[in-house]
């Protein structure tokens, strides 16, 4: 007997959130919306993984105003919503770096159109700004805006203006629902974890690595960066690649002179990509320094095991493995989109207790 199963409290649950945070949100554009869901979520345009932001609004030009920098590109205008499905595709296909797609619902009018935030690569982008504006979140009673975007490709985080969320994941293996942002963020605390400067510089360097590696989600097919220590010197463990012969610092672009050149830093932020875009390992410290990168490991079969994937995260996984002193922690993306950010567990010292044994005289 044949069985079948739907997702339909996914489904219903996606629709409850929209009919409780935008109640003027057209059922047709939600019945497409729906049927689209896992297409959405798995985009890629010539083999390259895309993962599309989404705003649903009815006050688009209110967002655009709010948040300062930010244009807006209208591609389609109709009137009715019947042609969700094509418009979106079109979309899909450009929507990538920082641009996202909105879709602003008016009465009589749906209009489908690009924004993005033309600020420096050390700001916040459009999404990020958008989930954290205050001012905006306080006016949520006046207007309507939803926004959707992959955590990774099984599962969809929606958010309302009005600071409500919803995660929808169809995998049937929990250990794939892991959150993508939720690495990065780990990933770049954990880069500048010992990096001693102001908070507003740090915070512009960690804003910097988040562009960089949501860059590498979309633009780059698979990569692994290791974070060492700051004074780790190696014993031959990565000696198979290229060591640089002064580290590069990224905090140096800040910290140097009261301003700063964006065009540098674009350059440094390029050539990072590069560096994870090419074979091998890039391997950078807990002061944000980048150390080498194009470095290989012979994974050992015996303390690996069995790794369901490719060289790539079997070599991730022989590093995790190593316990290896000075090594801090890994980061993995995988061609089919797999993330993960992952410390070492080092062997704990044991502890060795001195008994001082005292001598009587008698």
């Amino acid at each position: 007997m044949e069985e079948i199963v739907f997702f339909d409290t996914a489904k219903n649950s996606v629709s409850n959130f929209f009919e409780k945070e935008f109640d003027s949100f057209p059922p047709l554009i939600m019945s497409h919306f729906l049927n689209r869901f896992n297409d959405i979520m798995n985009y890629s345009e010539e083999g390259l993984k895309i993962r599309p932001k989404l705003i649903f609004t009815d006050s688009i030009e209110i967002i655009s105003k709010a948040l300062s920098k930010t244009t807006t590109i209208t591609v389609f205008e109709d009137s009715e919503p019947t042609m969700f499905n094509s418009r979106l595709k079109s979309l899909l296909a450009i929507a990538k770096q920082d641009w996202c797609i909105f879709i602003d619902i008016k009465e009589g009018k749906i209009s489908y159109g690009l924004i993005m935030s033309f600020r420096s690569i050390k700001d916040k982008g459009v999404v990020q700004l958008l989930e954290e504006n205050t001012t905006l979140r306080e006016r949520a009673v006046k207007i309507n805006c939803i926004i959707a975007r992959p955590l990774n490709f099984y599962t969809m985080y929606l958010h309302s203006i009005s600071g409500n969320d919803l995660k929808v994941n169809f995998s049937l293996d929990k250990s794939k629902s892991n959150d993508i942002d939720l690495a990065i963020t780990n990933f770049v605390d954990t880069t500048f974890s010992k990096l001693r400067t102001t908070q507003r510089k740090l915070q512009d360097m960690k804003n910097m690595y988040h562009n960089i590696f949501n860059s590498v989600l979309n633009d780059v097919n698979g990569a692994i960066c290791v974070i060492v220590d700051k004074d780790y010197v190696d014993n031959g463990f990565f000696e198979d690649g290229i060591w640089l012969k002064e580290p590069i610092s990224f905090s140096k672009l800040f910290t140097q002179t009261k301003s700063y050149s964006e065009v540098k830093l674009q350059a440094y932020a390029s050539m990072l990509i590069n560096m994870l875009n090419f074979d091998g390992i890039t391997i950078i410290d807990n002061q944000g320094r980048l150390r080498a990168y194009n470095v290989f490991v012979e994974p050992n079969a015996k303390k690996v095991g069995y790794v369901v994937g490719g060289a790539r995260k079997r070599a991730a996984y022989h590093i995790l493995t190593s316990r290896r002193k000075g090594i801090v922690a890994v980061y993995f993306q995988s061609h089919e989109g797999e993330v993960f950010f992952q410390a070492l567990k080092h062997k704990e010292k044991k502890e060795v207790k001195v008994v001082n044994k005292q001598q009587t005289l008698f």
